[in-house]
C-alpha cells in the first residue's frame, strides 16, 4: 500500500477543525448578540417608559397645584418647546371630550379611535403602553396613557423612538463590526492552534513515508504540541522499536536457516566433485553432475531469496548514485544480442540520444534490465522480437520489454510477482520462480513501480518506472 501526499486544503484535519471552530465561534456570537440586542432593546423601551411615566405624572401633580388651565397652557409649551413632531400630547376627559391636543395633521400615522379606546381603558384606572409602527415614519412610537386628577382626566404622551433605534443601530453596526474582526482573529489563531496540533502527526506520518523508503531505523522526534500528541509519538517509536527487533531476530533466524542449508549443500556438492576425480566412476558421472548442478541452483535460489528478505525489509541499504540508464540499457542490450540472434530472435534498442539520470544502484539495475531481458528471451519462440526502451515522462524514467512471446493469461498477472509462482506454461523452462519478485523488490526499494501488460500467444510487456534524479 502506498503513502500519497496529499495535497488538498479542504480535506486536511487542520481545515475541518478550524472550520469547526469558526462555525461554533459564529453560532455563539450569533445567539449573544441575539440576546443582548433583547436587552438592550427592553431596556431603551423601560428608559421611554420612565420618561413617559415622569411627564405623566408631573401633570398629575400640576393639576392639584395650579388647576386645568396652567396645564394645558405647559402641555402646549412642552409641544413648542419639544416640537411638534418629536412629541404627542392629548388630554381627555373621562368621557373622552377632548381638551388639549397636538396638531392632528402633524400625526396623521396615529389611530384616534384606537386612541380613545386606550384612553377609556386608562379612566379605569388601568394606564397602558402601546408601541406603534407606523408607515410614513422611520421610526417606532411608544405611547403612554395614563389618567390624571383623581380619574377626571386621561392624559396620552407619545415620543419616537429615534435616538433608542439608531442608539440599537449603533451598537449592531459595533457588535457586528467587533465580530468580524474577532472571527477574522478566531481563525488565524485557530488555524495556528490546529497546525501547531498536527505537526506531531505529520511527524509520524513524515516517518512512516521514510521508513517505507529508507528502512525502519528513522523515529519520530518528540515535540511540544501536547501529551496525546507526545504519547503518540513515543507509542510509535516503542513499536518500531519492536518491529526491528523482531526484524533483526528474523533475519538472524533466516541467516542461520540459509548457513544450515548452505553446509550440508556445500558437503554434498564438494562430495560430488571428489567422486568426479574418481577414476573408476563413468556409470556415476552424470547423476552425481546432475547433484553439483542442483546443489547450485539451490545456492542460487538460497542467496535470493536471503536479498529479497533484505530488500523488503530495509535492511540492505546499497550504495546509490547518479547513472545513466540510457547508456545502462543499451550495454545490456549488446550483453543480450548475442543470445537472442542465437535463438533467432530479434532484439531491437529504442531509447534517446540524451542521457537521462537516475538516483539508483548500478548493479540492481543492471540485474533488473537483465532480468526482464532473459525472461523475455526464455517465453520469446524463434523469429519473435523484442524491444527495449528507454524514455523520459512526467519527471520519470521508464523502462520497457516488450516481447511477441507467449504471453500470460489475465488471471495470473496479479500473481507473477509473488515468489516461487510459476504459470502451468513456464513450468519445464529453467528457474525457480524468483526472478520477477527480485526485481519487483528492487524496483520499490528505487521508489518506483513495475506493471505488465499481456496477452496470450500475442507478447508481454513489462513497464518500469523510477524518479528521475532531482537537480
Amino acid at each position: 500500500m502506498s503513502l500519497k501526499k496529499k495535497n488538498s486544503l479542504w480535506g486536511t484535519f487542520a481545515f475541518r477543525l478550524t472550520l469547526w471552530y469558526a462555525t461554533l465561534f459564529i453560532l455563539s456570537l450569533i445567539i449573544i448578540f441575539f440576546i443582548s440586542y433583547k436587552i438592550l432593546a427592553a431596556d431603551l423601551v423601560h428608559i421611554v417608559d420612565r420618561e413617559l411615566l415622569a411627564a405623566t405624572d408631573k401633570i398629575d401633580l400640576e393639576f392639584h397645584k395650579v388647576g386645568l388651565a396652567q396645564v394645558k397652557l405647559d402641555i402646549r409649551e412642552g409641544i413648542e418647546e419639544e416640537g411638534t413632531n418629536r412629541v404627542f400630547y392629548r388630554m381627555v376627559t373621562s368621557n373622552l371630550n377632548i381638551v388639549e391636543t397636538s396638531d392632528p395633521l402633524k400625526w396623521p400615522c396615529l389611530n384616534f379611535p384606537v386612541l380613545s379606546q386606550w384612553a377609556l381603558m386608562a379612566a379605569g384606572n388601568h394606564s397602558n403602553y402601546h408601541t406603534l409602527s407606523p408607515s410614513d415614519r422611520p421610526y417606532k412610537i411608544r405611547i403612554l396613557t395614563q389618567a390624571v386628577d383623581d380619574g377626571k382626566y386621561v392624559v396620552q404622551i407619545g415620543k419616537p423612538m429615534k435616538d433608542e433605534e439608531e442608539l440599537a443601530k449603533v451598537y449592531s453596526k459595533v457588535f457586528l463590526g467587533s465580530v468580524f474582526i474577532l472571527l477574522l482573529c478566531g481563525i488565524i489563531l485557530s488555524w495556528i492552534e490546529a497546525q501547531k496540533a498536527m505537526k506531531g502527526v505529520k511527524r509520524v506520518t513524515t516517518t512512516a513515508r521514510n521508513i517505507g523508503q529508507d528502512g525502519i531505523d528513522h523515529r519520530v522526534e518528540l515535540g511540544h504540541e501536547g501529551e496525546e500528541i507526545e504519547d503518540l509519538a513515543e507509542t510509535f517509536n516503542h513499536m518500531l522499536d519492536r518491529i526491528e527487533q523482531l526484524m533483526m531476530g528474523l533475519k538472524d533466524v533466516t541467516n542461520n536457516i540459509a548457513h544450515d542449508l548452505r553446509t550440508p549443500l556445500t558437503r554434498i556438492r564438494g562430495l560430488a566433485e571428489s567422486t568426479l576425480r574418481e577414476k573408476d566412476v563413468e556409470g556415476y558421472q552424470e547423476p552425481i553432475g546432475t547433484i553439483v548442478e542442483e546443489c547450485d541452483r539451490l545456492n542460487g535460489m538460497i542467496n535470493t531469496m536471503l536479498e529479497i528478505a533484505e530488500i523488503d525489509a530495509g535492511l540492505k541499504k546499497p550504495e546509490e548514485a547518479s547513472v545513466d540508464i540510457v547508456s545502462l540499457a543499451n550495454q545490456a542490450y549488446e550483453i543480450f544480442l548475442g543470445l537472442a540472434e542465437d535463438k533467432g530472435i530479434n532484439l531491437e534498442f529504442k531509447g534517446p540520444s540524451h542521457p537521462i539520470i537516475v538516483l539508483a544502484n548500478t548493479a540492481r539495475l543492471q540485474r533488473i534490465i537483465a532480468n526482464l531481458l532473459d525472461n523475455a528471451i526464455k517465453f520469446t519462440t524463434p523469429h519473435g522480437s523484442i524491444c527495449l526502451e528507454i524514455k523520459e515522462a512526467r519527471n520519470e524514467a521508464i523502462i520497457m520489454v516488450k516481447d511477441t512471446g507467449i504471453g500470460i493469461a489475465r488471471d495470473n498477472q496479479a500473481r507473477i510477482f509473488e515468489k516461487f509462482y510459476r504459470v502451468e506454461s513456464s513450468r519445464s523452462a529453467p528457474g525457480h520462480g524468483l526472478g520477477l519478485s527480485f526485481v519487483k523488490s528492487m524496483v520499490l526499494s528505487m521508489g518506483g513501480s513495475i506493471t505488465v501488460d499481456s496477452s496470450l500467444s500475442q507478447g508481454t510487456t513489462f513497464t518500469i518506472n523510477i524518479p528521475l534524479k532531482s537537480l
